[in-house]
This record gives C-alpha cells, structure tokens and sequence, in this order.
C-alpha cells in the first residue's frame, strides 16, 4: 500500500511539474510571464515595463540592420526620438524624409532617432531597401516579436516617443506624418537639459 501511494504522489507531482511546465511555456511564448514579482512595474535595470508620460522610457535593446547594437539606456544625456513604423504604413513613410532632414539638422546637438520596424512582414532586406531608398541616414531595428511595441503600448503606426536627455518620456504622438515645424517643437522640448 506504501508503494501504491508513494508511485502515486510521484505520479500527481510529475503531471503538476507537467502542467506547471507547459503553462511558462505557454506564458512565454505570449510574453506574458511577469518580469518583476516584487510589485514594481520594472526590469532588473530599473527601467520600467511599460511607456507613461513622464517616467524613464522603457529599454529597448535591439539589433541595427547594419549590425550594430541599439540600447535606449545608453543614449541618457541626449535627446531621442523614437519613431515605430512599418513598411506598408503610407504615413509611415511619409514622414520619413522629414526625419531625415530633422536627423541631419540636430546630430550636432546630440539628437538620435531610432526606427523601430514593427508589426512588418517584409524581408529584412526590404527594409533596408525602403530605408536606402529614402536615404536614412539613422539606425533602424526591427521589433520582430513586438515586444518593443507592447511595452510602448503601440496601438498604430507611426507612433512617435520623445524622450529627454534624463531618458523621460515627454510626449507620445500617434499617427502621421508629423510636419518639420513639429519635429523642430519637440527637439526644443526634449533637447532642454
């Protein structure tokens, strides 16, 4: 009878570790496993999970198409603009020109953009086709699993971050295209130190 129950609470914890197991894998694979069970709404550097005005920006760690490695964190000290887009959004690439205008105007004073491909089923090389094409002179990441856009809470493309040189989120802007006379507004918000 011992053994009955002892093969049998083997059994009963095999299929909980089981369950257990296929729920994080399931929880996984939808990004839904919470990244802090202490009750702040961060990650391990602090930042926050989840884009609110007037709060650090969340990370954003990810791959250029010409290789080289983007993190938001180590952009602090310099005014940033991060602009969500996709190939097949007409106001996306509307908008595009203007950024590299407005790109090329205020690098000096330490402005950086950051495209970030989202919600796109285009190859990587068509987007570094779109982006040579439109002459894009700023780095362009893609957001292949849209974790970036869920923490930014994207909800349309373009959807456009300014964030200060204290790495502060000051204003979210959904849809486009947004003009120059805008772009040149928020640079003087964001560029403030």
């Amino acid at each position: 009878m011992t053994n009955d129950k002892s093969a049998q609470t083997k059994a009963t914890a095999l299929g909980i570790g089981a369950f257990v197991g296929l729920l994080l894998l399931v929880l996984g694979a939808c990004n839904l496993i919470p990244t802090n069970l202490g009750g702040a709404s961060g990650t391990a550097s602090g930042r926050p999970t989840t884009v609110k005005i007037g709060e650090l920006a969340p990370e954003i760690d990810l791959p250029a198409l010409t290789g080289e490695q983007i993190t938001l964190s180590k952009l602090q000290g310099r005014p940033v603009l991060v602009n969500f887009w996709a190939t097949w959004c007409g106001p996306c690439r509307q908008e595009f020109p203007a950024f590299v205008r407005k790109y090329k105007q205020y690098q000096d004073q330490g402005f950086v953009i950051i495209g970030v491909n989202t919600g796109d089923s285009n190859s990587d090389e068509g987007v570094l086709t779109f982006a040579r094409n439109t002459l894009v002179n700023f780095p362009i990441v893609r957001d292949r699993d849209e974790r970036a856009a869920r923490m930014y809470n994207v909800r349309g493309l373009p959807t456009s971050v300014f964030i200060d040189r204290k790495g502060i989120v000051r204003d979210i802007v959904i849809g486009g295209p947004m003009e120059e006379a805008f772009i040149d507004l928020k640079f003087a918000q964001i560029s403030e130190p």
